[in-house]
């Protein structure tokens, strides 16, 4: 099979799995050959090695398991991090967080902060490196993640400056920090999730409790508890309200919300007196 004939059958494999599965096809084929983009198309009469191999691989995609799970890898902010099965695929929404986060760490001279759910530590990672002055305390719950965290913070060589631990949301945290910065799971337990995240990727990560939101306001009650001062955190599209809701209750100092490149709103920025 040639690189052109293999890049023709997969793209009619991913017709109904992908919204672009002509560009997925190159992708995954210039994974598999370990070559670029461009070289599919300088060297389409060559034949590809391993050619079950790469049925394999485009037989995963047809079946909507992520992109990012097939090749182990994920882009994210300016970063490649490495990623696994059991963990959260960080999203492109996620870097605005990065953005509200950054702000307020040069505004107000942040230089301890924790984050709670620290996934692949994509979040952590990229702050980290654009503060080399943070000390960070990044929390899970789950062991899968924490050790891929631990595997991307040796390969930045951050692993000094993030302290990873394996508890729920602060529970064990000892760090006097100024700054809280979460992306929990947040979507309600029967909210139905396309066919490549549900089937997919860790529910622990995504289902926040029967409404959605009980972890957001769990995070909100312990930061203000603690007498942190600044939380920044994602949420669903539909939380607004309740958020806003909690926040006058609690008589926070202040609070804003952002949105997504969707327009949707996703997340908020709160101040405790």
């Amino acid at each position: 099979m040639t690189l052109s004939r293999a890049l023709s059958w997969a793209t009619e494999q991913l017709s109904d799995s992908c919204d672009r599965p002509r560009y997925e096809a190159e992708l995954l084929l210039a994974y598999h050959i370990d070559r670029d983009r461009i070289y599919l198309f300088t060297h389409d009469d060559e034949p590809i090695d391993r050619v079950d191999e790469f049925i394999d691989i485009i037989d995963r995609r047809a079946s909507h398991e992520p992109y990012e799970y097939i090749v182990g890898r994920v882009s994210f902010y300016d970063i490649e991090l490495s990623i696994v099965d059991g963990v959260l695929i960080p999203r492109p929404e996620t870097e605005i967080l990065i953005d509200e986060t950054s702000a307020i760490i040069e505004q107000h001279s942040i230089t301890k902060i924790i984050e709670i759910g620290v996934g692949s530590g994509a979040i952590s990672i990229v702050l980290a490196r654009k503060f080399p002055h943070l000390e960070i305390v990044a929390t899970d719950i789950n062991p899968i993640a924490l050790e891929l965290a631990k595997k991307n913070l040796d390969s930045f060589g951050l692993s000094d400056r993030v302290t990873l631990l394996q508890t729920n949301l602060m529970d064990s945290v000892e760090l006097d920090a100024q700054m809280v910065v979460s992306n929990p799971p947040y979507i309600a337990k029967d909210f139905q999730l396309d066919t490549n995240v549900a089937e997919y990727e860790p529910h622990n990560a995504l289902f926040g409790g029967d409404i959605g939101d009980e972890l957001l306001i769990e995070i909100v009650k312990d930061t203000k508890a603690r007498s942190i001062e600044w939380l920044v955190c994602e949420m669903g599209y539909d939380q607004k309200a309740s958020m806003m809701s909690l926040f006058d209750k609690l008589s926070v100092k202040q609070y804003r919300f952002y949105k997504d490149l969707a327009k949707f709103d996703r997340g908020f920025v709160v101040e405790f007196y």
